[in-house]
C-alpha cells in the first residue's frame, strides 16, 4: 500500500536526507514527507543507506552529512511554515544543503548520492522561494512604490500631487514594517531612502499649490510689472495682480500653520494696491471713476442683504474720491461735476439700504417700536403684541456676525431687551388669565397674540 504524501518535496526520504531511523520509521516518515514509493526503501542499491552516512558522520563529518541535516531541518520545517520568515529559514536550509552537496566530488563515497539529491533539493529550493515570493512583505511596497511613480509623473494640478504626496507616505510605510532580518534588507533601506526623496520631491510640488506660496507668486509678478507700466491698462493689470495675491492670502484658513506668517504680507501687498490705485488716478482719475460709477451701479441691481449693500456703499465712496481728484484743467471736469453729485446722492441712498438691511440697526427700530407701545399698553393683546416686538429686536441682534462694527453692542442690548420681554410677559400674565377673547378690543394697539 502507498500512501498520499503530505509535503509539495518529492523525492525526500530518511534514507535520501540521511537520517538513521529505525527501519518500520524510516518506512513511514519517507512516505509522509515525500510520497516516495515504498518499495525505493528496500531496493535502492545505487546510494548509500541512511545508516552508512549517519554512522560515517560521527565518525568523520562530511559534507554529505552536514547536507542531510540541513534537509532534514528543511523538511521539517515545511509542515509548519505560514510566514514569509518560516519560509525563509526554509529556502536557507535548502541552499546550505545544496551548497555543501556541489563540493562533493563524483569521486567521493557519497558522490552518487550527492549528484541525485542536487537537483530534487533545487527543486524544493524554487517551491520555498515561491512561497516566500508569495508572502513577501517588499512585494506591496514596490507595487506601492511603482504606482506613487507613475503618479508623480502624471501629476498636474493640485489634486495630482496630493494623491501622489499619499502613496509615496503609503509606500514608505510599507517599508517601515519590513524587519532588519528580511534577506534583502539592503535593498528595502535603499528603497527607503529613494521613496523618502521622492515623497520630498512631491510635498514640495504640492507646496506650490498653498495659496501662501501662490499668493507670494502673484505679488513677484507684480512687482515686476509696476517696474515697466506707464499705461492706465498696464496699472490696471499690476493691481489686479495684487487683488489677487492678497485674496489668495485671506483665503488661508487660521488653523493653517502659513496664516501667521500670511498676516503681515497682507499689510505689504495691501499697502502695495494702495500705491498703485494712486499710479492709476494720476493717470485718469476721471476714468477711473467712471469704472467705479458703472461698477456700483451693477451691484446695485442684485443688491439684498447688508453686506451686498455695504460693497455697492463702498463702490460709490470710491467713484466719489476720484471723481474729487479730477482737476479743474480736465477736458471732463464738467462732467465730473454732474456725476459728482449724482454719486454723492446715490452714496446716501446706499447707506440707507445698509441701515435697513442691518441686522443691528433693525433691531434697534424694533425695540424703540416696543418701547413706544409699552406707554400706552393695558389689553393682553398689547403686551402679547409688546413681546412679540421684544422677541424680534432679540432674534435680529443675533443673527449680528462677529464682523459688525457694533457687535461689541450687541451682547448687552440682548440682556436689556430680555428684561423688557419678561416684563411684558409678566403684564400679560398678571389679571388677565380668565380673558382669553378671541378678537382684540377695537382700541388694541397689537393685531396678532404673542
Amino acid at each position: 500500500m502507498q500512501l498520499r504524501s503530505l509535503s509539495p518535496f518529492n523525492g525526500i526520504s530518511p534514507a535520501c536526507l540521511g537520517v538513521a531511523l529505525p527501519p518500520i520509521t524510516i518506512a513511514l516518515v519517507s512516505v509522509m514527507l515525500a510520497g516516495c514509493d515504498h518499495s525505493i526503501l528496500f531496493t535502492a542499491t545505487a546510494a548509500p543507506s541512511a545508516e552508512s552516512i549517519s554512522q560515517s558522520a560521527e565518525k568523520n563529518p562530511d559534507p554529505v552529512s552536514e547536507a542531510v541535516t540541513q534537509a532534514t531541518a528543511a523538511a521539517h520545517l515545511t509542515q509548519s511554515a505560514r510566514t514569509w520568515e518560516e519560509w525563509d529559514r526554509v529556502a536557507q536550509h535548502w541552499q546550505e544543503a545544496i551548497a555543501r552537496l556541489e563540493t562533493v566530488s563524483r569521486e567521493h563515497y557519497h558522490g552518487d548520492f550527492a549528484q541525485q539529491r542536487i537537483p530534487v533539493y533545487q527543486k524544493n529550493l524554487t517551491y520555498a522561494r515561491q512561497q516566500f515570493d508569495r508572502l513577501d512583505p517588499l512585494k506591496p511596497a514596490l507595487i506601492k512604490g511603482g504606482r506613487a511613480s507613475q503618479l508623480t509623473r502624471l501629476a498636474v494640478d493640485k489634486r495630482d500631487w496630493t494623491e501622489g504626496v499619499q502613496a509615496w507616505n503609503d509606500a514608505v510605510a510599507q517599508l517601515q514594517i519590513i524587519p532588519p532580518t528580511y534577506p534583502e534588507y539592503s535593498l528595502v533601506q535603499q528603497k527607503r531612502i529613494e521613496y523618502e526623496r521622492n515623497l520630498t520631491f512631491s510635498q514640495q510640488q504640492l507646496l506650490q499649490f498653498h495659496p501662501f506660496y501662490q499668493g507670494m507668486a502673484k505679488a513677484e509678478e507684480a512687482k515686476q510689472r509696476a517696474e515697466t507700466a506707464s499705461t492706465m491698462e498696464q496699472w490696471e493689470s499690476v493691481s489686479l495682480l495684487w487683488k489677487q495675491a492678497i485674496a489668495l492670502l485671506v483665503s488661508i484658513s487660521p488653523d493653517d500653520d502659513k496664516a501667521i506668517l500670511a498676516a503681515p504680507k497682507i499689510t505689504e501687498y495691501e499697502s502695495h494696491l494702495t500705491e498703485v490705485h494712486q499710479q492709476i488716478a494720476q493717470i485718469d482719475p476721471y476714468n477711473r471713476a467712471v469704472a467705479q460709477v458703472e461698477s456700483a451701479r451693477n451691484l446695485e441691481k442684485t443688491a439684498n442683504s447688508m453686506g451686498e449693500w455695504e460693497a455697492v456703499r463702498g463702490e460709490w465712496q470710491k467713484a466719489i474720491a476720484h471723481l474729487k481728484s479730477v482737476p479743474p484743467s480736465h477736458d471732463k471736469s464738467a462732467v465730473a461735476e454732474q456725476l459728482l453729485a449724482e454719486s454723492q446722492v446715490n452714496l446716501a441712498d446706499a447707506g440707507q439700504q445698509v441701515r435697513q438691511t442691518d441686522p443691528f440697526e433693525r433691531a434697534v427700530a424694533t425695540a424703540a417700536t416696543a418701547s413706544q407701545l409699552t406707554k400706552s399698553a393695558f389689553s393682553l393683546y398689547d403686551w402679547n403684541a409688546i413681546a412679540s416686538q421684544w422677541q424680534e429686536a432679540i432674534a435680529l441682534l443675533q443673527s449680528v456676525p462677529p464682523t459688525h462694527s457694533k457687535h461689541p453692542l450687541v451682547a448687552p442690548k440682548i440682556t436689556a431687551y430680555q428684561t423688557a420681554l419678561n416684563h411684558a410677559i409678566q403684564q400679560s400674565q398678571q389679571g388677565l388669565q380668565p380673558f382669553t377673547p378671541t378678537k382684540p378690543p377695537k382700541n388694541s394697539l397689537a393685531k396678532t397674540p404673542l
